[in-house]
C-alpha cells in the first residue's frame, strides 16, 4: 500500500508545501460531481459505484483497484472487481481522480482536487508517496511551455528516492546518490 507522510497536516519546508490529505469535505463534493457526472451522462447511480468513489475520495491517498476492492471488502461491502475498474475508468473521464503508473505493474488513483499540478516524491525504498507544490515548479513549466509554443494538457512530475526515514537507515550521507550518478 501506498503511504501518504500523514505526520505532516501541510507544513512547509524550505518553501514547498506539504499536504498529505485534501481539504475537509472534499469527499463529500466530489461525491456529488460524481452523481451529476452519472445522471448527466445517463448512467445508473449505484451503491456499487458510490462505495468505490467514496473509498478513493476519503482514503486522501493514491490507491490502486486491489487496494479499493480489499477495502470495500474489510467493510463488508460486496463489488466485483470489474465494477471497480469500470467506476475508476468513469472518474477519470470525468475529471475527478487521476491515473497513475509508478512503474508497478498497475495502476493507482487518486481524488483530482483542483488542478494537477503537484509532484510526487516516491521513496524507493518503502514505497511512501508524498504530494509536494512549490510555486517555482509551476513557474517552470510556464515558462517552458511557453518558450516552445507549446500547449501543455497534462502534467506529471514524479520524483524516486528515499523518503527521510529510509534515508535515515540507509546512513548514506544526503545527497550521495546523486553525487555517485545514480541519478541521471
Amino acid at each position: 500500500m501506498v503511504h501518504v507522510h500523514s505526520a505532516l497536516l501541510k507544513t512547509e519546508v524550505m518553501n514547498y508545501i506539504v499536504e498529505p490529505r485534501p481539504p475537509l469535505g472534499c469527499a463529500a463534493v466530489l461525491l456529488g460531481l460524481f452523481r451529476a457526472a452519472l445522471q448527466e451522462h445517463r448512467l445508473p447511480v449505484t451503491q456499487q459505484r458510490e462505495a468505490v468513489a467514496r473509498t478513493l475520495f476519503e482514503s486522501g491517498q493514491i490507491l490502486s483497484a486491489d487496494e479499493i476492492a480489499e477495502r470495500l471488502r474489510t467493510a463488508g461491502v460486496r463489488v466485483a472487481k470489474a465494477t471497480v475498474y469500470r467506476t475508476l475508468d468513469l472518474l477519470v473521464r470525468f475529471d475527478l481522480a487521476s491515473e497513475h503508473d509508478f512503474d508497478e505493474g498497475f495502476k493507482r488513483y487518486e481524488m483530482r482536487v483542483g488542478p494537477a499540478n503537484h509532484c510526487h516524491l516516491i521513496c524507493s525504498a518503502c514505497g511512501e508517496i508524498v504530494h509536494c507544490w512549490h510555486e517555482t515548479l509551476n513557474r517552470f513549466h510556464s515558462e517552458v511551455a511557453q518558450q516552445f509554443g507549446f500547449h501543455v494538457l497534462g502534467r506529471q512530475l514524479k520524483l524516486y528516492g528515499l523518503c527521510a526515514d529510509c534515508h535515515g537507515k540507509s546512513g548514506q550521507p544526503l545527497g550521495q546518490a546523486a553525487r555517485d550518478g545514480a541519478w541521471s
